[in-house]
């Protein structure tokens, strides 16, 4: 008579098994935290830069408006709120390429206690110089 050999059943997961699927879990979660964070701040920038193109479109179109009319030169810099964060501005008027129209260039720029050097957004318009109205 032969005996039989006692046949061992796994009623469970391994030691390594469980870590692997630790590993697997904390490494998603960790991707994920990364990609909802990066999400929050492109909408940020996004945000800002939408602001800083309309407080750099109001200036030039401010400008255009005082030489159509006549008016006297407004102000080469500012500050001005826009979605309740404020900006600080710097318009620079210049000859184009073509002989009938100047560069009007707005910068914009974080307002406040900000020091920045780099703007934020820059908008550059073309209108007929005032001797030319």
């Amino acid at each position: 008579m032969s005996k039989a050999k006692p046949t061992r059943t796994q009623t469970g997961f391994s030691l390594v098994e469980v870590m692997f699927a630790l590993f697997i879990i904390t490494l998603v979660i960790g991707i994920a935290s990364q990609v909802a964070a990066n999400s929050v701040r492109n909408a940020q920038i996004l945000k800002e830069a939408t602001f800083a193109r309309w407080v750099g479109l109001n200036q030039l179109d401010l400008y255009q408006m005082a030489v159509d009319n006549h008016n006297p030169e407004p102000a080469a810099e500012g500050e001005e709120e826009m979605g309740n964060i404020p900006w600080r501005w710097q318009r620079e008027t210049r000859p184009s390429s073509s002989d009938i129209l100047l560069e009007v260039k707005v910068s914009v720029f974080h307002g406040g206690d900000s020091t920045d050097i780099e703007p934020v957004a820059v908008v550059k318009g073309y209108i007929p110089p005032p001797s030319a109205n």
